[in-house]
């Protein structure tokens, strides 16, 4: 008889265990963006720039911001190369802006726009000479307080 009363919080939390399991089964589970996410779509929004012969660089910006908020990344660009920058959000419902800056905030000669959908956009540059340029973008949403972005770029 002592021994079934010391294995009762075992099977207690046994049967805890087994609640807590059935409990996340059932309920549903709502889905989140997430930053990765972001960065698949600034992918996306690369495909026709790679199409064109864009190489894609490995590295890129990624992060959670108020909606809205300008962000800012300073990068050498090299006269004679034809840029791109992709921006993407796994956000829905969101207006981005892209533009890029020289050395002085003056906003270099930008090409129309390619591969805009609904969670991307992109502009494509090249620089007149060689230095540190700025791009500047934000990301706006309708609906969220703060928002995933991704920044990501090639050239040619």
């Amino acid at each position: 008889m002592n021994s079934v009363f010391r294995s009762q919080p075992a099977l207690l939390r046994l049967l805890l265990a087994a609640v807590a399991v059935l409990a996340f089964a059932v309920l549903p589970v709502p889905a989140h963006a997430t930053v990765d996410d972001s960065h698949s779509f600034a992918m996306e929004a690369a495909i026709p720039f790679v199409n064109e012969g864009f190489i894609v660089r490995e590295d890129f910006w990624n992060g959670e911001v108020k909606s809205g908020q300008q962000l800012m990344v300073r990068h050498q660009l090299f006269k004679g190369n034809d840029y791109a920058f992709w921006v993407g959000t796994a956000n829905d419902d969101c207006t981005i802006d892209v533009k890029v800056l020289d050395d002085k905030g003056n906003p270099i000669h930008i090409t129309p726009k390619m591969g805009i959908g609904p969670n991307f956009t992109s502009v494509r540059v090249n620089p007149p000479k060689t230095g540190t340029y700025s791009i500047v973008f934000s990301v706006t949403s309708k609906a969220e307080k703060s928002v995933f972005w991704a920044l990501a770029y090639g050239y040619r």
